[in-house]
């Protein structure tokens, strides 16, 4: 019993040694414990990283390829590019099946836009025979107009009528002339006549002379008036004939002026109706190139072919990019932390960014006004400029090709751990403030 109660007392006293602790060991404990919080404090203020905010982007070159979508269903009647081939602006690349001949489109459209810059340079006409499908009254219309203009033209009935008209008032004029030149001597003859019948009356009174010599003396008088007052009336009838002519001269004049205006103004209208019909042909029929550059097939194509409304047919490539760049979509979400001159990261979905790399890029514009995609989500139109072009991370140049579909990854400004702990509380204690 003395062993069992002496086990006892040690064992208390044991357990009070290990139940008290040193007071050294708890003070360097909290010590320990406030310099691995203060440590993570510092670390979580000063640790900072971004938020990336990720959209779908697609390549494009300053000047975008244009895509050559098909208007109407139908067999392409004529196809006329190669694909790779390069092609002018203007250029047909293939004429869905329809009742016109392309090749006669082409030659009335090259016809009727040299006629409009100058009508009077007209020297030929175009076949009656051209094959133009629903446009053909019109042209029927606009062929015999343009005969009428062409016979006008060189028959040049009015021109010729003018040049006699002219000569002819050119030749009175002369005779004009001369007959007031005679005038004055017919005058002159007069006055002299005048003078010696007066004399001989005087010397007849005196009976100088008898009366048969005064009567023939007289009759020299009265002839010298005669001729005088001929010569006025000749000269008062060529004035009143030069007038006359001129008259005629001018409304001749006026009548060609007239007929020419009439012929051109017909004919520019039907231009105007030809070009406005041969506009309207290429846009349902035609796919026409708008740009220069390079015919991409987005399909195997071959004439007899079908084609369907809304189908892009070709992609024409401009011939030169200057610069390439960015355009993606960014979801409202989060668009905010988005601003200028942010890193870009881009994968191409063509070249897997563990193999090829990634190409660094910079926001440079971000739209005003967000638009709607075809499922009706908004978005803002976000431009990205590549510095580098398409040279990646890996050192690697890569191709360009039209419209090349990646993923942007938008590195948006840093924020520490210690803000983001925060912020959800800041958030409660806000709006709890406002509540």
């Amino acid at each position: 019993m003395d062993i069992n109660k002496d086990i006892e007392l040690r064992s208390e006293e044991f357990q009070e040694v290990l139940g008290s602790v040193p007071s050294w060991i708890l003070r360097r404990g909290i010590t320990l414990v406030a310099i691995i919080i203060l440590i993570g404090l510092t670390g979580s203020a000063v640790f900072k990283y971004p938020d990336v905010i990720t959209t779908s982007m697609t390549l494009t070159g300053s000047t975008p390829a244009a895509a050559i979508v098909a208007r109407t269903s139908g067999k392409i009647q004529h196809l006329d590019v190669a694909d790779k081939q390069l092609v002018e602006c203007g250029d047909y690349m293939a004429v869905i099946e329809n009742p016109a001949n392309s090749n006669d489109i082409q030659i009335l459209k090259t016809y009727i836009q040299q006629l409009n810059e100058k009508i009077d340079t007209i020297i030929t006409l175009p076949s009656k025979d051209l094959k133009l499908g629903s446009m053909q009254s019109v042209y029927s219309g606009f062929y015999i107009t343009l005969f009428d203009y062409h016979q006008f033209k060189r028959l040049q009935y009015y021109t010729q009528k003018i040049d006699f008209m002219k000569e002819k008032i050119n030749q009175y004029q002369v005779y004009y002339k001369t007959i007031a030149g005679q005038q004055s001597i017919v005058k002159e003859q007069f006055q002299l006549n005048k003078k010696q019948y007066q004399r001989d009356s005087l010397l007849n009174k005196r009976g100088v002379i008898s009366s048969e010599e005064l009567e023939t003396s007289r009759n020299q008088y009265l002839q010298g008036y005669l001729s005088l007052e001929n010569i006025y009336s000749t000269i008062q009838n060529t004035e009143m004939q030069i007038t006359q002519m001129q008259e005629n001269l001018l409304d001749t004049e006026y009548q060609y002026q007239d007929k020419k205006n009439q012929l051109e103004t017909q004919i520019k209208t039907y231009i105007a109706q030809l070009l406005s019909e041969i506009q309207s042909w290429e846009l349902n029929y035609a796919l026409v190139s708008p740009i220069q550059g390079e015919v991409a097939f987005t399909n195997y194509w071959v004439e007899n072919q079908n084609v369907t409304a809304g189908e892009i047919v070709f992609s024409v490539v401009p011939e030169k990019n200057n610069q390439i760049m960015g355009k993606a979509r960014m979801p409202l979400q989060r668009s905010g932390k988005v601003k200028p001159g942010q890193k870009v990261n881009i994968r191409l979905e063509n070249f897997p960014d563990n193999e090829y790399g990634i190409i660094k890029g910079r926001v440079n514009n971000i739209s005003m006004v967000p638009v709607k995609d075809e499922q009706g989500m908004d978005y803002y139109t976000v431009e990205i400029n590549l510095p580098e072009g398409l040279k990646t991370t890996y050192n690697k140049e890569l191709p360009y090709l039209p419209e090349m579909k990646a993923q942007a990854d938008i590195i948006t400004e840093d924020i520490s751990l210690l803000e983001r702990f925060f912020m959800p509380i800041r958030k409660i204690w806000t709006e709890g403030t406002m509540n």
